[in-house]
């Protein structure tokens, strides 16, 4: 602090006003005869107050340093005696002290020929041709914007560009390139169903393969690239090309092989694959949304063509892909306002026409583009990572309202490939169980031919998980897939599902669909299997198929799907189908499977 005359100035944390303040009071304190001669008390007590201020103080005589003060001192890293008598614009750069000159920020000179930003405000001294100057360090305050700018531009997980900055230097780039003739490609990368790591791992072990992701991101690039993370589970490349578009091709291929290998954040492996878009300047844009927006595109492209690809930008898809967009951004608002529903079909016993159990077959009503079937919104969800969170909604609802059927139904429930193989299905198959309180030989869990044949001793291990439990397990679709005969004597399924498709052809005589049945139920009764046949639209197809001893059956012709109340009004229908008489098919008085077999329950 500065005191004199009964008036009290802080001399530190002061803006502009302060300093003006400061330097007003200084240039009345510093009479001519002080700046002559320094020996009365006077003077000496003042000299001795300037010197504990916090600020740097400057008295300047024509242009040159007359005096200085220990802040000063230690801004610049000197002693008095070497700032004595220099020119002012010697360590202050740029400073004229005119009156066109105005105050403000400048570059204080330090000893090593450094520099630091302060703000200076000058007053005029008592003598002619003399200044007294505050000098303000803001290199803390310097340093404090650089990190604001810094969060504000960079993602604090990875220490990788954020979008915003992303997007400006794309436009620089694009700037540099119209002038200088330089191609450009905008790489959009994003980890495949990254969102199902997160659910199992959890979010640190997510967060460590982020960071894992970005640093072999870095390693991808050169010096001049630009890397940054666009979202949760996306990044993106700005790649400058010096000599060629194909450049890209080699960059794009570069990630995809680095982020296929292993990541391992804390010991244990966690294999993920990632999915690339490419679009070139300029003809897929010419702006800096532009590029983003093709790159996006041709990401969505990369995806639906497999995971762990990398595809350019074709227009002739934009549509499809823009369209597909919207689907995702709907099914999500979907799961999130509840929206989407189950309907339950009846299975029979073919033998009494009984009914046995329900399917649950979930439905999204859109408000635009109608009923979407599960197969259309499995295959948006697989893709867009959230066949976890809708699969789990699934079973753990259709748990809840099995519960509270009026008889002991089984519950069929589909398991999508992605929910199957993926770590903790049986954990979270079990957790829903204890939470509705369904007892586990009500539950039938159905998975396609195809889902065992993507990791076979995987799906092994898993289905022996989930038969620990005490469910049943189903073969869906069977037949028309690639299921090795071979998983059916290793593994102890419950029953198997004809295919739709051939029970569907059983009326066209030259297709050999009936053939095929036959052969199917012959072959689960001689392993004890049970067998259900999907699609029936005939009185036909369900009289043959009891006389081939199918043990249970399912279609539109026996019951539609209806929600979990509808069951109370099936007791009609039901009531009617087995005061119906099945009659074999003529001509095909056969045996039907023999008991014990698939047509027992």
């Amino acid at each position: 602090m500065l005191e004199a005359a009964g008036c009290v100035v802080r001399v530190h944390d002061f803006g502009l006003a302060g300093l003006a303040c400061l330097a007003g009071l200084l240039a009345g304190l510093f009479p001519a005869r002080y700046l002559i001669g320094r020996r009365s008390e006077e003077s000496l007590r003042l000299r001795t107050l300037a010197r504990a201020g916090l600020e740097g103080i400057i008295l300047e005589q024509d242009g040159r340093i007359r005096d200085v003060n220990p802040a000063l001192c230690a801004m610049v890293e000197m002693h008095a005696g070497a700032l004595v008598g220099r020119k002012v614009t010697t360590l202050i750069r740029g400073l004229s002290l005119s009156v066109n000159d105005p105050p403000g920020e400048y570059d204080l000179i330090q000893a090593d020929g450094g520099s630091r930003a302060v703000e200076v405000l000058w007053r005029d001294g008592p003598d002619p041709g003399s200044h007294v100057l505050a000098v303000r360090d803001l290199s803390a305050e310097t340093a404090a914007q650089h990190k604001i700018r810094r969060l504000a531009q960079f993602d604090p997980l990875t220490g990788l560009g954020n979008r915003e900055l992303f997007e400006n230097q794309l436009q620089k780039v694009l700037a540099l390139s119209d002038r200088a003739t330089v191609g450009v490609a905008v790489l959009s990368i994003q980890l495949d169903r990254f969102e199902i790591v997160r659910e199992v791992f959890g979010d640190q072990t997510a967060d460590q393969i982020i960071v894992l992701a970005a640093r072999r991101l870095r390693d991808c690039v050169r010096n001049t690239d630009t890397v940054a993370r666009l979202g949760p589970d996306a990044f993106a490349i700005l790649q400058p090309l010096a000599e060629k578009p194909s450049d890209a091709a080699v960059m794009a291929e570069r990630v995809v092989a680095e982020l296929a290998l292993p990541f391992e954040p804390c010991g244990q492996p966690i294999n993920l694959t990632a999915s690339v878009g490419v679009a070139l300047y300029p003809d897929d844009g010419t702006t800096a949304a532009a590029m983003i927006d093709s790159a996006a595109l041709a990401l969505g492209r990369a995806q639906r063509d497999g995971r762990g690809t990398w595809r350019y930008v074709d227009p002739a898809t934009d549509a499809a892909l823009r369209d597909k967009r919207s689907l995702e951004r709907d099914l999500r608002n979907a799961l999130r306002d509840g929206t989407l529903a189950i309907v339950y079909q009846p299975f029979f016993r073919t033998e009494t026409m009984e009914i046995i159990g329900f399917e649950a077959l979930p439905r999204w009503d859109h408000p635009e583009r109608g009923t979407i079937s599960s197969a259309e919104f499995f295959a948006v969800a697989e893709a867009c990572g959230l066949i976890m969170p809708i699969g789990r909604w699934i079973l753990a609802t259709a748990c809840a309202e099995a519960v509270a059927l009026p008889h002991p139904a089984t519950l069929a429930v589909n398991l999508s490939p992605a929910q199957f193989l993926l770590p903790g299905i049986v954990d979270v198959v079990a957790a829903v169980l204890r939470d509705t309180g369904l007892p586990p030989h009500r539950l039938e869990l159905e998975i396609t031919e195809s889902t065992l044949m993507e990791d076979a001793e995987d799906s092994l291990q898993v289905l022996s998980g989930l038969k620990a439990l005490g469910i049943r397990i189903a073969v869906d679709e069977f037949g028309a897939g690639y299921c090795s005969l071979g998983n059916l004597r290793r593994f102890r399924f419950d029953k198997i599902k004809i295919d739709q498709s051939f029970i569907c052809d059983i009326d066209n005589a030259g297709s050999g669909a009936e053939a095929i049945v036959q052969a199917i139920i012959a072959m689960a009764a001689s392993l004890g299997l049970e067998v259900a046949a999907d699609g029936v639209a005939t009185a036909r197809h369900l009289a043959l198929l009891k006389t081939l001893g199918c043990g249970f059956v399912q279609g539109y012709m026996l019951g539609r799907p209806g929600s979990a109340g509808f069951s109370g009004r099936l007791a009609e229908e039901q009531a009617r189908l087995m005061s119906e008489t099945v009659k074999p098919v003529p001509g095909r008085q056969r045996e039907a499977a023999a008991p014990g077999g698939a047509a027992t329950a």
